[in-house]
């Protein structure tokens, strides 16, 4: 996938931060000459933004959305409603890059090692003493982080904001809430295409 959808995440936050009109994707494609490889018209996808390598937001969905719409939504819903950052500013622009992940073939997994580090994204659902948990990874993440399979569903369980297990216990909890079905546990592929800012006005000026 080329770098159409990550171009174009940059020309929703620009706009929102400058108050000005935002192109359409088509027209975002035409002024640069870029051209995003097929992908499906609706799909579940997240949007990532990150200043000078380090995250700076990750939201997204897991609904079936116009691909194009939920680009712009979900860049200026991860550059200003992550709760775990303050929102992006202008100033920001020169620092930063966005990856877009599109998500697809979701399989409900019972054995919590049937999935590949690198390949799969995972999301977990389970409740616990009557406390509902949920959380995800999208596929890179473990990658990027070098972490085992182990260490992955560990991270995946304090992401879910649930911290009563060691990694030691972690496979035989995964395991025996899935068996006493509390858990949910699903792997998903993640079609992921990024740009930096300086990309982004580099297409703009014709120098992709």
């Amino acid at each position: 996938m080329s770098k159409s959808l990550a171009l174009f995440a940059f020309e929703s936050l620009i706009s929102e931060l400058e108050s000005s009109n935002r192109s359409t994707l088509a027209a975002l494609e035409a002024r640069t000459c870029s051209k995003t490889a097929e992908y499906p018209q609706k799909a579940p996808l997240f949007v990532t933004w990150n200043k000078n390598g380090d995250l700076r937001g990750c939201i997204g969905t897991f609904s079936n959305m116009v691909v194009e719409e939920a680009v712009a939504q979900y860049a200026l819903i991860s550059a200003f409603e992550d709760t775990r950052f303050t929102p992006i500013l202008e100033s920001e622009l020169p620092s930063l890059s966005v990856s877009i992940t599109l998500l697809d073939n979701f399989v409900e997994i019972k054995n919590p090692k049937d999935w590949i580090v690198g390949k799969h994204g995972l999301k977990v659902s389970f409740t616990h003493e009557g406390r509902a948990y949920s959380g995800t990874f999208l596929p890179s993440v473990a990658e990027e982080q070098e972490w085992t399979p182990i260490e992955t569903l560990w991270n995946l369980l304090r992401k879910a904001g649930f911290k009563g297990i060691t990694t030691k216990g972690t496979l035989a909890f995964y395991k025996a809430s899935i068996a006493a079905s509390s858990m949910k546990l699903v792997r998903y592929d993640g079609l992921k295409c990024g740009a930096t800012y300086q990309e982004y006005l580099d297409a703009l000026d014709g120098k992709h």
